[in-house]
C-alpha cells in the first residue's frame, strides 16, 4: 500500500509539472511513478508521459508510451488521437489517419482529432477528405477564421 500511495504522490507531481510545461521534471516523475507501481495507474501514466515526450519533440518515445497505454487499455480515444498526432509530426500520415479514425469512432466529438486527421489527409493529398473533416470542425469550432481560410485554400487547390 505504501508503494501505491507513493506512486500516486509522484503521479500528481508529474501531472503538475506537465501542466506547467516543465516536461523534463514531468517525465522524471512519471518514470518514478512507473517504477514505484507494480501495475501502472491504468494507462494514464503512459498517456501523460507520452504527452510530455511529445511536447519535448521526442515523438518516437511518445508513440512508444501511447502504444503501452493502448496495450493496457485496448482502446482509448485520447491515446489513439495523441498517437495519431505524434505520427503526423513524424510525417507518417498513413499511420496517423487510422489512429484518428479509431479515436473518432470512440469519441466523435473529439474535434482536435478531426482537425489533426484533416491535416493528415492534406499531407497525403486527399483534399476532398480533408475538406470534409474541416467542414465538421468548423461546425464545432465556429470562431476559427484560420480554419475557414485553410478550408478555402484547400478548395482553391482542389479546383486547379
Amino acid at each position: 500500500m505504501v508503494g501505491t500511495t507513493r506512486a500516486v504522490v509522484y503521479y500528481r507531481r508529474a501531472h503538475k509539472y506537465l501542466a506547467a510545461r516543465d516536461y523534463d521534471r514531468a517525465i522524471a516523475y512519471y518514470d518514478t511513478t512507473i517504477a514505484e507501481f507494480s501495475r501502472p495507474l491504468a494507462s494514464e501514466v503512459f498517456i501523460d508521459r507520452g504527452e510530455a515526450y511529445f511536447f519535448k519533440g521526442m515523438y518516437e518515445r511518445a508513440v512508444a508510451d501511447f502504444d503501452t497505454a493502448l496495450t493496457i487499455l485496448g482502446e482509448d480515444a485520447r491515446a489513439l488521437a495523441d498517437r495519431g498526432t505524434a505520427y503526423r509530426r513524424l510525417r507518417q500520415c498513413e499511420r496517423a489517419i487510422p489512429d484518428y479514425a479509431a479515436a473518432l469512432a470512440l469519441s466523435p466529438k473529439l474535434t482536435w482529432a478531426r482537425y489533426g486527421r484533416a491535416q493528415a489527409w492534406q499531407a497525403v493529398d486527399s483534399l476532398e477528405r480533408a475538406i470534409a473533416d474541416l467542414d465538421t470542425v468548423l461546425i464545432q469550432w465556429k470562431e476559427r477564421p484560420d480554419i475557414a481560410r485553410e478550408r478555402e485554400r484547400l478548395v482553391a487547390r482542389l479546383r486547379r
